[in-house]
């Protein structure tokens, strides 16, 4: 099979300035749901949202995005990719302009919509074009570089919007359009033009169908934290799986698909596939649970969170580099993704270790174990997705990267959410016995303490007494410790599968080029 790195575009020279730059605009992606979430208790308050509405705002950017990821992959590649990634800032920039200036619940959600698209589009349309600036025996060292500073936007800027957000949520929000008014020029500047291919055909089935799927499951996972048996959770979910089901039948039978059907059943595609999905549900996991942990038992400010989470961020962001610079063979980067799963699983049963009273520097090794595991898995794992691209199809099958990686990360935001309310809940009866009969413990109290265990929202545990607190506290570790344990096992299995279809897939890739020759 002729992968893209064959195609002559590969040929071009790397230049020195645009892949940093491309990553700076792949971490806006980050960073805009990152500084909206954090001003999102200020937006709704000014604007009055609550309810079905204030959860639709917590992630109708994502939505947004997941529908139109691969479409924007595309237009990447049937127009000129430096074009669309120009517009793709504009919309941005009109984007979190409206919802800045939103006098309302409706134009806000409106604006984050479009936020959403715009910075989908970014990240895909950035990382299709390190694959195009880039000779094929340097993409390695190029995609360690471009994740390195698209971690480092995503700290420094993130830390910049929190702070922003304390003085106001509109100004917060005001963030993101800046940076990308300022990349807008630079953009011609520092990236080359890059050949369009005007022949390509929108196939209009296969993007609404898996658009439409991934809308529901995304739709779905959201709402695991009401059990895995909730219609709320159940309905959306499945009729994902089955919509995914009827995208791959649309697809057989299409003369020009998104992306030939036939990429699922090569070894190396498939395992970028479920190592993005290992590594993003590990990364949610970790990220989501230890800034619940840290503010509902440790009562961390969010600046404070932030900061707490540095050791993993930059060893995500540094450990890139080492890992583009060692890829080369593809025994390196079965290497690359073993040792990466080794160290990310056991970053995980450290963590797993976690009681109400640990320290945060019993903490730190953990992490520098998770993010140097997830730098690891993420260099290697991204040039599968580059390295298997046909012509034709660089941006769809890059954008299908993202599509994995949502499907990864909203697994493990929800599912995590679930398992420490499961975990948490079977030990909570035992830390109410130890509370003897001096403490009266009524169900309406335990109500609440369930209720904080199954939203890991610090304002439902404000009310609640500090005995309650106590129980609280060692229930809520205890569940975490046990979803830890479960992760760092799904991780390990799924990382097992990921490196078996890669021997796979590399023998696949022999049988071709002896073929060939």
């Amino acid at each position: 099979m002729t992968t893209f790195l064959d195609h002559p575009m590969g040929a071009q020279p790397t230049r020195t300035q645009a892949v940093p730059f491309l990553g700076v605009l792949a971490s806006l992606q980050l960073i805009d749901p990152s500084v909206a979430n954090t001003a999102l208790v200020k937006a709704a308050q000014a604007l009055e949202m609550q309810g079905a509405t204030l959860s639709l705002a917590a992630c109708i950017s994502t939505l947004a995005q997941a529908a139109t990821v691969l479409l924007m992959g595309f237009l990447g590649d049937r127009l000129e990719r430096r074009q669309v990634l120009m517009a793709a800032l504009l919309m941005l920039i009109a984007g979190d302009g409206i919802a800045m200036a939103a006098p309302d619940a409706g134009l806000y959600l409106l604006g984050r919509a479009v936020a959403g698209i715009a910075v989908g589009a970014v990240l895909v349309l950035s990382f299709a074009a390190v694959g195009v600036v880039s000779r094929p025996e340097q993409l390695g060292k190029a995609l360690g570089v471009w994740h390195l500073w698209t971690i480092t936007g995503f700290i420094a800027a993130s830390l910049i919007g929190g702070l922003l957000a304390n003085s106001s949520w509109r100004l917060a929000l005001g963030l993101v359009p800046l940076l990308a008014a300022l990349c807008l020029p630079l953009l011609p500047v520092l990236l080359p033009e890059m050949p369009a291919n005007p022949k390509l055909r929108a196939d209009w089935p296969g993007l609404v169908s898996i658009a439409a799927a991934m809308v529901l499951f995304l739709t779905g996972v959201s709402h695991a934290a009401k059990g895995f048996t909730a219609p709320q959770f159940l309905v959306p979910t499945l009729s994902g799986v089955v919509l995914f089901g009827v995208h791959l039948l649309i697809e057989r039978s299409r003369q020009e698909p998104i992306f030939p059907v036939a990429l699922y059943s090569r070894g190396c595609f498939t395992a970028a596939i479920v190592s993005a999905i290992a590594s993003n549900f590990a990364w949610a996991v970790v990220q989501l649970q230890t800034s619940n942990f840290w503010q509902l038992v440790q009562h961390f400010s969010t600046s404070q969170v932030a900061l707490a989470q540095l050791p993993l961020l930059v060893c995500f962001a540094v450990g890139a580099v080492p890992a583009g610079r060692l890829m080369g063979s593809s025994r390196r980067t079965t290497q690359l993704m073993a040792g990466g799963i080794v160290i990310l699983v056991l970053g995980l049963l450290w963590f797993a270790a976690i009681r109400a009273d640990s320290s945060y520097g019993s903490l730190v090794m953990p992490m520098v174990l998770v993010g140097s595991g997830l730098a690891l898995i993420a260099v290697p794992q991204s040039a599968l997705f580059v390295q298997e691209a046909p012509p034709g199809a660089l941006g769809p099958v890059t954008a299908f990267r993202t599509t994995t990686g949502q499907f990864g990360f909203a697994l493990g935001f929800a599912a995590s959410g679930a398992m420490v309310d499961d975990f948490g809940s079977a030990n909570l009866h035992e830390q109410v016995l130890k509370l003897g009969s001096t403490t009266v413990w009524s169900s309406e109290l335990e109500a609440k303490v369930r209720a904080v265990l199954g939203s890991g929202m610090l304002s439902h545990a404000k009310d609640l007494p500090a005995k309650a607190i106590e129980v609280m506290s060692d229930t809520y570790a205890s569940g975490l410790a046990g979803t830890l344990v479960v992760a760092a096992l799904l991780v390990g299995l799924l990382g097992a599968i990921s490196l078996l279809l890669l021997v796979i897939g590399q023998q696949q890739r022999r049988v071709e080029q002896g073929a060939r020759a």
